[in-house]
């Protein structure tokens, strides 16, 4: 028997504060813990944990979304792809002021390397800020 290859991967992106977003794609680009990667229709079968970053969307109505998340795990599963994530934020969702004060921050408490600065804190939240600006700037890999 052979199997059709669909040209269309349906993907799930999950977040616990917010209603699980729903498209079709093209491409997925995913911020893989070991390094960013792409999904296309056919992958293989996949299991991934995932970083702070942005997952890339090129749906197949020709528009590129972007979403800013907060580690996870992505499942690739036949054309079926399942992103868990602690947040996701759509480019559109995001308060630019506050993640360009948020990266501020943490880009002062970096430098400052003092005892009361928990430097692994400081990097994650810097990390985050710079996920969300890319998002709202449309900034992929």
């Amino acid at each position: 028997m052979v199997q059709v290859q669909a040209d269309t991967l349906k993907v799930e992106l999950c977040a616990p504060e917010r209603n699980p977003v729903r498209l079709d794609a093209s491409e997925l680009i995913l911020p893989g813990s070991q390094g960013v990667f792409t999904v296309l229709p056919g992958h293989t079968t996949l299991l991934s944990t995932l970083t702070t970053g942005v997952v890339q969307a090129q749906c197949v109505d020709g528009e590129t979304k972007f979403f800013a998340v907060n580690g996870g795990f992505a499942e690739v599963n036949q054309d079926r792809v399942i992103v868990l994530t602690l947040t996701a934020e759509a480019d559109g969702e995001v308060d630019v002021e506050r993640a360009e004060a948020a990266r501020e921050r943490a880009e002062q408490r970096l430098q400052e390397r003092g005892d009361d600065v928990d430097l692994d804190r400081a990097q994650a939240a810097l990390e985050r800020a710079l996920a969300r600006l890319m998002t709202q700037r449309h900034q992929g890999y």
